[in-house]
């Protein structure tokens, strides 16, 4: 589409610009550049080259949606050393771009064997252009990294460097109505790029389209500005070009002006963009992002999962589906996702035969649970991973009818539905009552089904046993893919919030060792305490489940007490006699990880820190130094422990005896130590009851949750004689 504007000098110059795209999209930016009259290009990887004048340049910006960056190159050269680089950068004529009172930022990309990291080769360059002004002028622009007059960018590839002005300034994908921190990492950018692979874009015959996952509504926003015709870059307020010598104003604001006049009116065009996702947050931010774009009213969202939403679809009329599920990164999480993707495949083949269904995901695996043969696929890059969208068309020639007849549950899957449904609902009026958040509703209750699944809110944590040699592999795998299948449906809880994890005897460091790098917290309150809990990254969540009765029993004593917490953990039963009103708390553990964590909890429920103090160190070297005395102590060893940070190593059966008379030292007259650990098969010394009073009360400490168990600890409150 051309425009007729006023010239002036610089308009006519010729321009080689280098507009760089997310990979995979070189074509689709190609494309979208020859629809509004930019046609001397040639692609390449990542980027797009056009050759254009002012105006074409500025189009570039304002129109393309697949972009990232417009680089303008103002040299090219090779050097043999850091000093090369500087002699080169320094020769360019500087003057016709910028002044020495602008600020710059300087942007480098790539090493070689003289210039060894980015920072050096942006000082230098940096340097360069400063001694090139003062020589001019007296004078230097100064650096400024955020939203600079000038930015320059240096591309270093092998021996050649490449000098830009980076004409955009910033990512084009930023448009202005996403809020900063905003929780999907789609790019706005990389959404119009598969939008346009997938088929929709300006008058392109579709008028409905529903992505059935949409986290923050990137996709929704960007389709329904396509069919708007609202150019993506209306939304912005900075860009490079704007202190850039030769930009044109004038002529920047008459395709402004221009642009803002091409909006057209959703009424008159029948379009509908609709949008479900069952997590608060993200319909909350979907729905800040469709008010900042100005779409309220032509893009609907409800916080509903797809599988329940009734949406208004015209069976006469084409559309897309398109959405990016989530991935399942690592063996659990693809485990608790294939029902998920198995339903989203049912649901598009059983309600919206005939249009398109496009769907994001690095996992193959989980692709081909979609029930559909799909007509191609594009390798693009999402928040550092490797994905592929894959295009299915939901035409009767391409669906595998074989597949959609066999995905409902499996009767093993349904057998076991049947028992969590069970058990949640035999729990429910005491999980109702004491406002329990995280309780176990499921440990190996059926054998075959060796897992233990405990609920934290609206999450499940699954932890499965570790199977005997004896049980076939493959069909311990298909009894926990249907455990993993029959969750999200018996507890109402969303596929993506179920993690899995394999329990298997861990010692020394590895019980600290993190099994991802997430850092997925969430607070959990247990009667008036509040607990940090991450349900990925550790074997153990920061919660120990069963001891959830003793904890409330040490609340129930704590009060005035100068309180030990030995082996404490995450400090969660500090927590508990700090809210039970105890004058002092002090809690050790020789796990940097766990201290940190229980500072945090600590810091959770406003407790201070004065008086209620965390100390890393070995317990056992501890107990044998310290003076102090205390009214209660609650100590619950690990069963076993050969950490390097221990002096000896620790088994509990063994050197308990030891161990409970080294904290009875440390017990006031009167004071109670309640013991603990979980070994199965525990025997406690009989030479202690000689000692001191002694009294068992394990039984007393299961809640309805651990009631079958009655194996998970032992538990003893132990006392000086009389």
């Amino acid at each position: 589409m051309s425009t007729i504007l006023q010239t002036t000098d610089s308009a006519s110059q010729v321009y080689s610009l280098e507009i760089t795209c997310p990979l995979g999209l070189e074509n689709v930016l190609e494309k979208e550049l020859h629809g509004e009259g930019l046609t001397n290009t040639r692609f390449g990887e990542g980027q797009v080259k056009l050759t254009t004048d002012l105006e074409g340049m500025y189009k570039a910006c304002l129109w393309s949606r697949v972009a990232t960056r417009v680089m303008l190159p103002i040299a090219n050269f090779k050097i043999d050393s850091a000093d090369d680089l500087y002699d080169a950068v320094r020769a360019i004529n500087w003057s016709e771009h910028m002044s020495a009172t602008d600020t710059i930022a300087i942007d480098c990309h790539g090493t070689n064997h003289h210039i060894r990291n980015t920072q050096f080769g942006a000082v230098r360059a940096k340097d360069a252009i400063a001694d090139y002004f003062v020589d001019l002028s007296g004078e230097r622009p100064s650096v400024q990294k955020e939203q600079p007059d000038v930015r320059i960018a240096l591309r270093i590839k092998r021996e050649v460097v490449t000098v830009s002005i980076d004409l955009s300034g910033e990512s084009m994908h930023r448009r202005g109505y996403r809020q900063q921190g905003s929780m999907a990492p789609l790019k706005e950018n990389l959404a119009a790029g598969l939008l346009l692979r997938a088929g929709w874009g300006r008058d392109c015959g579709l008028t409905q389209l529903i992505d059935p996952m949409c986290g923050s509504g990137t996709f929704l926003v960007e389709a329904a500005m396509m069919s708007l015709d609202i150019a993506p870059g209306l939304g912005r307020q900075y860009w490079g070009f704007k202190g850039w010598k030769q930009h044109d104003h004038r002529m920047w604001q008459q395709l402004m002006d221009f642009a803002k006049n091409r909006k057209k009116d959703p009424v008159e065009l029948g379009l509908r963009f609709q949008g479900t996702d069952r997590d608060q947050r993200a319909i909350a931010a979907s729905r800040e992002s469709i008010k900042r774009a100005g779409l309220v009213g032509v893009i609907d969202v409800a916080m509903t999962p797809f599988q329940e939403h009734e949406f208004d679809i015209n069976q006469e009329l084409p559309g897309l589906v398109i959405c990016n599920p989530p991935y399942g990164e690592r063996i659990g999480d693809e485990m608790a996702l294939i029902a998920l993707y198995r339903q989203l495949g049912e649901w598009v083949v059983g309600h919206v035969r005939g249009w398109q269904f496009m769907m994001l995901t690095s996992n193959e695996h989980l692709a081909r649970q979609i029930p559909v043969r799909p007509e191609k696929s594009t390798r693009v890059i999402n928040g550092g991973i490797e994905c592929r969208a894959y295009l299915f068309p939901l035409l009767e020639r391409s669906i595998k009818e074989d597949v959609v007849a066999q995905s409902a549950m499996t009767p093993g899957a349904q057998m076991f539905a049947n028992r969590l449904q069970k058990n949640a609902k035999k729990m429910k009026k005491w999980v109702d009552k004491n406002k329990i958040q995280c309780y176990r509703v499921y440990d190996a209750d059926m054998p075959e089904y060796a897992v233990a699944i405990d609920v934290y809110q609206d999450w499940a944590h699954v932890q499965e046993y570790q199977a005997p040699k004896s049980v076939d592999p493959e069909k311990a795998k298909q009894r926990l893919f249907e455990v993993m299948s029959a969750i999200p449906t018996a507890l109402n809880i969303s596929e993506s919030n179920v993690i899995l994890k394999q329990r298997q005897r861990q010692s020394g460091k590895e019980q600290y060792e993190k099994f991802d790098q997430t850092k997925h917290e969430m607070i959990v309150e247990e009667y008036g305490c509040d607990f940090i809990v991450n349900l990925k990254d550790y074997l153990d969540t920061g919660l120990f489940l069963d001891h959830r009765p003793v904890r409330k029993l040490i609340q129930d004593k704590a009060n005035g007490k100068r309180f030990l917490n030995l082996f404490c953990y995450t400090a969660t039963a500090t927590i508990h006699a700090g809210q039970g009103g105890a004058r002092n708390s002090l809690s050790v553990d020789m796990s940097n990880t766990y201290t940190e964590w229980a500072r945090r909890n600590i810091e959770l429920n406003e407790f201070s820190e004065l008086h209620h103090q965390v100390e890393r160190a070995d317990c056992i070297e501890w107990l044998k130094q310290s003076r102090d005395t205390f009214d209660l102590i609650f100590m619950d060893p690990p069963t076993f422990s050969n950490s390097k940070k221990m002096a000896d190593v620790l088994d509990i059966q063994r050197d308990h005896g030891d161990l409970v008379r080294l904290a009875m030292a440390r017990l006031a007259k009167g004071g109670e130590l309640i013991f603990s650990n979980n070994y199965r098969r525990f025997i406690l010394d009989v030479d202690l009851e000689q000692e001191f009073d002694v009294k068992n009360i394990t039984q007393e400490t299961f809640d309805p949750d651990f009631d079958r168990n009655s194996k998970i600890h032992q538990c003893y409150i132990i006392k000086h004689k009389s």
